[in-house]
């Protein structure tokens, strides 16, 4: 289990790896795109998730599968800077 809190600096920390991996130095988008993308970005990696939790034991499949939950959350992240993070009503 990890807090609200641990959760949110993993968030963190895969954000700043993203903007160094993917900036106007490394891509020729520097990191923008439409939010249609950041879906299409965020489908592949679950469906990469789901791929290898069907296919590897435990604890092995969750380890793996938490990494990309990390990802896909980040892009989800990344999609809300670039383009409004509404809030629920």
């Amino acid at each position: 289990m990890a807090t609200r809190q641990e959760a949110y600096a993993a968030i963190d920390s895969e954000r700043d790896y993203q903007d160094r991996r993917w900036n106007a130095n490394t891509t020729t988008t520097a990191g923008k795109h439409s939010a249609t993308e950041f879906l299409v970005f965020m489908r592949d990696y679950v469906e990469e998730a789901l791929h290898t939790v069907s296919r590897e034991g435990e604890p092995a499949a969750s380890e793996k599968a938490l990494e990309i939950v990390r990802k896909v959350t980040a892009l989800g992240v990344s999609c809300m800077e670039q383009h409004g993070a509404p809030h629920r009503k």
